[in-house]
């Protein structure tokens, strides 16, 4: 059976669906409601929506275009005027009450087998690379091994996956800056990544003075931090409505229908990391002017400390301190207000709401598929997840909130990086003075040697 595209609006009265089925046996068609959810039925097409209100069952007026290939499908709500909550949120809809769960793969320690509890399954079962995934049991913050207490390092979205990469060929794990992560602590993860970035940033500094102080440089970073994307042009609009393209639709009917739970100690590390991805995201679109290349997965993943070295953090504030600090280390664009701008576009894509957010995971999540570096793997650890739960968030709910409170209050300075910009601003200053002071010199000491050519050209003509 076919799942077909969909589309749902709503007035006060009722609720529309719009369904396309170009190839449906019509004499075959069968529409029902009950319980909330519309069963839509005709051979090949299979269709299940689960209402967030009340329908009435018997208020339901069917139309069918032979010309397009859609049926129109108009259920009258119960409660005339009431407002049905997240219409747009397509695998929500199409996921029934309850959860769907898969039973967790064993895991060894110390030879014996044990089970620590149960894991949501993940998207990409078919992928020829396989780990044990076990949910963290709580207040667990380590193994023993040969008597030895070694904390657990753990990764993915809400901290749910612990030794993948040890399991990964090396081809694999170069998707990675740090090695052998599963052999490292938290603290030795965050430590190893700042010295890889402060010993990057110190040996390709001249990078970032010339995208501070190159005049060609700086007129195509100034074109780029005009550049009006789609959420700074819905923002500007006043227009909160955010679409879903036919291939995006496609994608969220194939997402994972199960219920993902965060354990509440993980939450705050759960909306950082998002606010990572969002950064990284935000950047890439920005710098190719909303025409992604096959750079794209990779300053995406680069950009994010999760994404590239398994890191994160308890708030969002110290996410986006971080991205910013890779963003002036690595991508081909490092400019301080370049990276303001993007924090700027963060803002704006949050106070758009989760239709926002999900489009962007979107957009990630299709870039990393079609990585030729095996990126695809942080589609499963990371994305797939995310565009499951964010749906799931309620706009007005307190977590959202505070998440939306906390970006709009962001606010980072050079000082806060720790990659001494104004030294090394200074710095740049000085030679480029040192500079022009040497080449005054030297065309002064070619015009005084003009001069005395042409002399003794006149002395010469003379005789």
């Amino acid at each position: 059976m076919l799942t077909p595209r969909f589309k749902i609006s709503q007035n006060a009265e009722s609720i529309l669906v719009s369904i396309r089925a170009p190839f449906a046996k019509i004499s075959e068609a069968e529409i029902e409601v009950v319980d909330n959810e519309l069963q839509f039925y005709s051979k090949p097409y299979h269709l299940r929506l689960y209402f967030p209100g009340d329908v009435a069952e018997d208020g339901v007026a069917t139309e069918y275009s032979a010309t397009d290939g859609i049926f129109e499908i108009r259920i009258a709500k119960k409660d005339p005027g009431a407002h049905f909550a997240d219409l747009d949120m397509i695998t929500k809809l199409l996921t029934p009450r309850g959860t769907w769960r898969v039973p967790v793969l064993p895991v060894e320690i110390n030879g014996d087998a044990s089970v620590d509890g149960d894991v949501d399954s993940i998207a990409g079962a078919d992928l020829d690379w396989r780990y044990p995934q076990e949910m963290p049991p709580e207040n667990d913050d380590g193994a023993s091994v040969s008597g030895k207490t070694v904390r657990r390092h753990r990764y993915g979205f809400g901290l749910r996956r612990t030794g993948v990469f040890c399991e990964l060929s090396d081809e694999l794990r170069m998707i990675l800056d740090l090695e052998n992560v599963d052999d490292l602590s938290p603290d030795e993860i965050t430590q190893q990544r700042e010295a890889l970035e402060a010993d990057d940033f110190c040996h390709n500094d001249e990078h970032y003075l010339s995208n501070l102080f190159d005049e060609e440089e700086l007129t195509k970073i100034e074109e780029i931090c005009c550049y009006q994307p789609w959420w700074t042009t819905l923002a500007g609009n006043g227009e909160q409505k955010v679409d879903f393209d036919g291939e995006e639709v496609d994608v969220l009917k194939e997402l994972p229908r199960h219920e993902i739970k965060v354990s509440p100690d993980v939450v705050p590390i759960v909306w950082a990391t998002l606010a990572e991805i969002i950064f990284a995201y935000a950047y890439d679109h920005r710098t190719t002017m909303g025409n992604s290349t096959v750079e794209s997965s990779w300053t995406v993943a680069k950009l994010s400390p999760s994404l590239s070295c398994t890191d994160h953090f308890t708030s969002v504030t110290a996410a986006l301190r971080a991205c910013i600090r890779r963003s002036l280390c690595y991508p081909l664009y490092r400019n301080w207000n370049l990276s303001q701008t993007v924090i700027r576009d963060v803002k704006n894509i949050v106070a758009l709401g989760r239709s926002a957010i999900l489009k962007t995971l979107l957009h990630v999540r299709a870039a990393f598929s079609s990585s030729q570096e095996n990126r695809y793997i942080l589609n499963d650890l990371y994305i797939i997840d995310y565009c499951v739960w964010i749906q799931s968030i309620g706009e007005g709910s307190e977590d959202y909130q505070l998440f939306r409170n906390e970006v709009a209050e962001v606010r980072i300075q050079k000082d806060d990086v720790g990659l001494d910009l104004e030294i090394t601003e200074e710095a740049g200053r000085l030679a480029m003075e040192e500079r022009g002071a040497a080449n005054d010199e030297t065309s002064a000491d070619l015009q005084e040697q003009i001069k005395k050519l042409a002399l003794l050209d006149s002395d010469d003509d003379e005789d």
